[in-house]
């Protein structure tokens, strides 16, 4: 049985959630809370960040490393392709959805009031009510201070809303002529960016952009359905 340490709303450990259903390994969730993360999430992943798992009394974290953990421990359905090259475009891809898509769905959903509003409370769930009003103030800031200076937060919201939608351009391209971003198989490319997409579409901006992409759109919902929670019935993996 795996543990899986989270943040339900976070892409990364959407990331990690589909994976798993993928592959029909049984899990369970621990949901930590904002309060809580620096001194509980310290204890399975010393660098203090969510996702984290713990499998057979070892701890795991970052979403790559967990990804790459299970495929090799989980091996079926393959979603790291053997082939060199297409190893190495699946990386490009998911590094792309880690390292820059990931930025436009925090500044959409945390840093621009009328999404924050919405997503702050999701976020602080599970937190005091003491908690949850400091965050409608302390959340935007800090994430604002996050993209300030990773370069995003200096862009005006035209820009950074042309920028997301050459994005969803650029996607639109690589999927015409196929149903998965890399062949005929999902691999974790397709669930990587997918799940970043699906942080930003929960974005007015987003929800927008996507409207006029219809290919992105239909892939969407492939890579949701695909890699949806298996029924109940279905025997898991438990090695």
């Amino acid at each position: 049985m795996v543990t899986l340490y989270q943040f339900e709303i976070s892409p990364f450990c959407d990331k990690i959630r589909r994976v798993m259903h993928v592959k029909r390994v049984e899990y369970t969730t621990r949901e930590i809370s904002m309060q809580d993360a620096v001194t509980k999430v310290r204890k399975v992943n010393p660098v203090g960040k969510l996702p984290a798992i713990e499998h057979e009394g070892r701890h795991f974290g970052d979403s790559t490393e967990i990804a790459y953990y299970l495929e090799e421990r989980f091996p079926e359905p393959r979603l790291i392709p053997s082939d060199p090259r297409q190893r190495g475009l699946c990386h490009a891809l998911e590094d792309w959805a880690d390292e820059s898509l990931y930025f436009y769905e925090m500044y959409l959903r945390f840093t621009l009031g009328h999404n924050a509003a919405r997503w702050v409370p999701v976020l602080c769930a599970n937190d005091s009510e003491l908690v949850k009003r400091a965050a409608r103030f302390v959340i935007p800031r800090h994430m604002k201070a996050i993209l300030v200076k990773q370069g995003l937060g200096r862009k005006s919201r035209k820009q950074v809303v042309a920028d997301m939608r050459r994005h969803f351009e650029a996607l639109e391209g690589m999927l015409s002529g196929g149903a998965w971003l890399l062949g005929d198989d999902l691999t974790l490319a397709d669930i990587a960016v997918f799940v970043q997409l699906f942080c930003i579409c929960g974005a007015k901006e987003g929800a927008a952009a996507l409207a006029e992409f219809a290919g992105v759109a239909r892939w969407m919902e492939r890579v949701d359905a695909a890699t949806a929670k298996p029924d109940a019935g279905r025997k898991p993996a438990v090695a």
